[in-house]
């Protein structure tokens, strides 16, 4: 009845506790790194990528929004001839740490933004007119009928066939500093700031310490739960200490084994083509991301997902020596040989009037 018990609190409870722990474990040794993201995202690559169609589409929609009609490609010669990779990237990176620090509770306000300040600056001052010639070089010439700069707008969206490249530049190089002015220095990401101290009301300390220790703490609390039904359970199912280790060590190396055969499959194209999916479906305010771009975050991932796989592969082999090692200490283990108690010889009573003797004595 005790090892149906014990066995019963292993599968029930011991194995998914387990599985939980070590995932809980395995993730926090990334989920929330800064570095990781940092790392990540430093590749200049993607930003070159994104130069050619994803931020010429994004500009389209925020901030050049009187020139819908701007050919991308256009916008995207005008863009590289002022904005550079190392831009886009000291972006993102300053909002990676503007998150982290929120959620460590060094910043107690969340406010994604892109900033373009420098921007405006730029095509204010002496990047103005490359902008404007790489806009005119690469606008196409005007169709029949269609007007090169829509009714109130500032920029040519096509170029006249009785208009030279020098003309149009020569235009939107003296109509850039009153449009930039039009728009802020930011451009925000998220629909509204999020306030810890008007949220939390006081809080904020506590939520600020929790956020950047609450996964050590749960993976810990999650542990030593586990450990004690991992406990109870050998205490039950074992008769010795030999059985115990054999109890302790078996039902170890099981979510051991689980977790170190999922470290393994991320590490796979099966997994890959999981995110290569994730991406296809993808939408950034409703559009979806050009192919190189998608193509770009792929590579990335396979960086991220040799991490994430590493992060597995470590918890379950570091779980699983354990458990091998409680196997080979209870093998090792001579069992406890419990001996009978002796028995108490029976002296046999004569019968009632007659002397221990015997008859006749």
């Amino acid at each position: 009845m005790r090892k149906l018990i014990a066995l019963l609190l292993i599968v029930i409870l011991f194995f998914p506790m387990a599985m939980a722990s070590l995932s809980v474990i395995s993730v926090s040794s990334w989920v929330l790194d800064r570095n990781f993201y940092t790392q990540l995202l430093g590749n200049e690559r993607l930003y070159e990528v994104l130069l050619s169609e994803d931020l010429p589409n994004y500009f389209s929609r925020r901030v050049v929004t009187e020139v819908d009609d701007v050919p991308v490609s256009a916008l995207s010669s005008a863009l590289r001839a002022v904005v550079k990779p190392d831009y886009l990237r000291g972006e993102a990176l300053r909002i990676v740490n503007d998150v982290f620090d929120f959620v460590e509770g060094r910043d107690f306000t969340l406010d994604l933004y892109l900033d373009i300040a420098p921007l405006k600056a730029a095509l204010r001052g002496e990047d103005g007119p490359r902008f404007a010639r790489a806009l005119a070089e690469a606008l196409p010439v005007c169709r029949a009928g269609q007007e090169p700069i829509i009714a109130g707008g500032t920029l040519y969206r096509c170029l006249p066939s009785d208009t030279s490249v020098e003309k149009a530049a020569s235009d939107i190089t003296a109509a850039l500093p009153s449009y930039v002015d039009r728009y802020p220095d930011r451009l925000k990401l998220n629909d509204e700031s999020i306030d810890m101290r008007r949220e939390l009301r006081g809080a904020e300390f506590v939520v600020g310490f929790w956020c950047a220790n609450g996964l050590s703490f749960a993976a810990f609390v999650l542990a030593a739960i586990t450990a004690v039904f991992w406990f109870i359970a050998a205490l039950l199912g074992g008769e010795d200490r030999r059985a115990r280790l054999l109890w302790l060590g078996w039902s170890l190396l099981v979510p051991a084994v689980l977790i170190f055969c999922i470290g393994l499959a991320i590490n796979t194209d099966f997994s890959l083509g999981w995110v290569r999916l994730g991406l296809n479906e993808a939408r950034f305010e409703g559009v979806q991301y050009s192919a190189e771009f998608r193509q770009a975050l792929l590579d990335v991932s396979r960086t991220a997902l040799d991490t994430v796989a590493n992060g597995f592969l470590m918890a379950g082999g570091v779980a699983g020596a354990i458990a091998l090692a409680l196997v080979a200490w209870g093998l090792g283990t001579p069992s406890e040989r419990r001996l009978a108690p002796m028995a108490t010889p029976v002296v046999a009573q004569p019968p009632q009037g007659e002397s221990p003797a015997g008859p006749g004595a």
